[in-house]
């Protein structure tokens, strides 16, 4: 069974959007070109958010392809463009991407067991916290900023135990943590902790 990486950007307050919405905290860093790519070839497919999956279906169709465009870019384009892309949603959902399917959060279990390598999720929040109960390693790109306020990574739900498998940091101040998920533990109705 392949594992289920959630690997995402956040800021030093573990927001991954701005109130407004915006991502641009993470706008022309390009100190993790060699990550992401190393990660795009490593993987057997991607999900995203419906959000998210927009989002990047407006860029990456073209990026690369631009005069100008960085041996990196081009590579992360193909790779983005080529990989398998899971939508996840509650209904059917229409893409122009190529290479792009609608999932639901019951659909990844099956996803896991057919893949032979990683399956990244590269989603929003309210993806992410569905998919946790089958996420295996979450790494986390952490942006050198205090939004404030804005979208959360993660709400006040169910504790989850990790281990740090890598931590590494980019002279533009980003850091890279990546976790191993361990057991679940949940609060009992007398207010104790029981891992499950």
């Amino acid at each position: 069974m392949a594992d289920l990486i959630l690997q995402i950007a956040v800021s030093l307050d573990g927001y991954i959007e701005d109130e407004k919405g915006s991502i641009d905290f993470m706008a022309g860093d390009t100190s993790l070109d060699a990550v992401h790519t190393a990660t795009l070839r490593s993987i057997d497919g991607m999900i995203f958010g419906r959000k998210a999956h927009a989002l990047l279906a407006a860029f990456w169709p073209s990026a690369g392809r631009t005069a100008g465009a960085s041996a990196a870019l081009s590579e992360q384009a193909e790779l983005m463009n080529t990989l398998p892309k899971y939508v996840l949603t509650h209904g059917e959902e229409r893409t122009g991407w190529a290479n792009s399917h609608a999932v639901t959060t019951e659909d990844v279990a099956g996803l896991k067991l057919r893949a032979k390598r990683p399956i990244a999720v590269y989603a929003g929040a309210g993806a992410a916290q569905a998919l946790m109960g089958q996420i295996d390693e979450i790494c986390l790109i952490q942006y050198p900023v205090l939004l404030g306020s804005g979208t959360r990574l993660f709400d006040d739900g169910i504790r989850r135990d990790l281990a740090l498998m890598e931590s590494r940091a980019f002279a533009s101040g980003v850091v890279l943590q990546c976790y191993r998920v361990g057991q679940v533990s949940v609060r009992t109705p007398s207010g104790r902790r029981r891992r499950i």
